[in-house]
């Protein structure tokens, strides 16, 4: 090889070598936005884009799914249709219209021919199929999460009321159990009590009680971020199960469970 041909074949080189080393350059320095910084390109200046209305990720439910909400399709309408999308708060005391803008709020009776009954605002049946899994799931999800304040039974006698802690709600309408805060009935629900409606917990509709373990109310915090929602769905499901369970009706019974009841403490 001459040195001629040396010298252009190394010179080649180097020309491929500073283009493969400016080509990384340019694609390891792209031009992109720190969060929160500001931009001219977009009117409102921010460099970080809201998404578009509507938009949801991979797995997410829709905002309306009974699944996530325990409210109505009807509810939910109502709640896009009006401008103010008012909520209620719970410390304050209702006023007559809110029974009509209040979104997601115990306002209406569920039982009809009442005098403050009305349009829907929970769900009344499950979203989804409830088995004997899911009762054993609710079972255990319930002893972990409810019990402790709820009691074993629902009857709101968990280890908190035994400690002197104001009592949780009873799942169970108990003749002769003393009232609640001096006026509400154990076994009733406060948050309809609180729009004047005066019901047990064995009727209000299965979307209060996910309304109640999703946002919390009085002295019960959220556990939205604790319980999954279809747990949320098992523990409700085990709870109507509890209800059932202290006025259900022997001869109604499957034939195994009567048995297991006859053996009573002779069981496996």
């Amino acid at each position: 090889m001459s040195r001629r041909t040396d010298y252009l074949l190394r010179a080649l080189v180097l020309a491929l070598a500073a283009g493969v080393v400016g080509c990384k350059q340019q694609m390891a320095d792209q031009p992109y936005y720190k969060p929160y910084e500001p931009t001219d390109f977009f009117e409102d200046g921010r460099s970080n884009r809201p998404l578009e209305r509507g938009v949801v990720h991979r797995g997410q439910y829709l905002d309306s799914d009974p699944l996530v909400t325990g409210l109505t399709q009807e509810e939910w309408g109502r709640f896009w249709a009006r401008g103010d999308r008012k909520a209620p708060d719970p410390a304050a005391p209702n006023a007559p219209e809110d029974r009509q803008t209040s979104y997601g709020a115990a306002r209406f009776d569920p039982r009809p021919g009442q005098p403050n009954s009305g349009p829907a605002v929970f769900v009344t049946e499950f979203p989804f199929e409830i088995t004997a899994r899911d009762l054993a799931i609710g079972g255990q999800r319930f002893t972990q999460y409810c019990a402790m304040c709820h009691g074993p039974l629902g009857d709101g006698k968990g280890k908190i009321w035994e400690r002197g802690y104001l009592r949780p709600t009873s799942f169970h309408t108990v003749p002769g159990d003393p009232l609640e805060f001096g006026q509400i009935p154990f076994g009733y629900s406060r948050g309809f009590w609180k729009w004047d409606i005066r019901i047990t917990m064995a009727e209000v509709p299965v979307g209060y009680y996910f309304e109640m373990i999703t946002k919390g109310y009085g002295a019960m915090g959220s556990y939205a971020a604790q319980i999954k929602p279809a747990d949320r769905w098992r523990i409700i499901a085990y709870v109507r199960a509890l209800q059932l369970s202290q006025r259900a009706e022997v001869g109604r019974l499957p034939a195994d469970v009567v048995g297991r009841l006859n053996a009573g403490g002779n069981q496996p």
